[in-house]
């Protein structure tokens, strides 16, 4: 490990040494916060930016506004979005669960998930054509919705 540090990394880690032990913990605070604030934009970013994600909610608008709905090409499409939107969640905040402790997940890309792909189950069960068409629609607007925040746009330039 010690032979793959860069020097900048060496010296980081020699003012540490320095530092009291209320300034080590300064520190550490600050980096979790840091760490919290990025990891925060990353799920945003990954989630609402996922040109897959992005092409399966086409895919999903265009079989909802066609006047033969297939409720079963729905439904499997509808798991395809789950599956890719909590694996991605997943993804990222395991990689920032390893290094900060007590990581509160995102809760508006969590419950955002939660919430709308419990309604969409319910409207399928309920199995009333209307009821599935607006839940799609809100699920994908408020998609688009989330993905214009602040927190979600990528930089894409410096």
């Amino acid at each position: 490990m010690f032979a793959e540090m860069t020097a900048a990394e060496i010296e980081l880690l020699n003012m540490l040494e320095l530092l009291s032990p209320s300034g080590k913990r300064e520190v550490r605070e600050y980096i979790r916060y840091v760490l919290t604030k990025q990891y925060r934009r990353e799920v945003m970013v990954a989630i609402f930016h996922n040109k897959l994600l992005v092409n399966l909610f086409h895919s999903l608008m265009y079989l909802v506004e066609r006047e033969d709905i297939d409720i079963n090409q729905l439904q499997k499409r509808v798991r395809q979005i789950k599956e890719l939107y909590y694996a991605i969640f997943n993804q990222v905040h395991n990689r920032y669960l390893e290094v900060i402790e007590d990581l509160d997940s995102n809760e508006v890309v969590r419950e955002f998930g939660r919430i709308s792909f419990e309604n969409l189950d319910r409207a399928f069960q309920q199995g009333n054509l209307a009821v599935i068409r607006m839940e799609i629609v809100n699920f994908h607007q408020e998609y688009n919705k989330l993905g214009k925040k602040k927190d979600a746009r990528q930089i894409v330039a410096v």
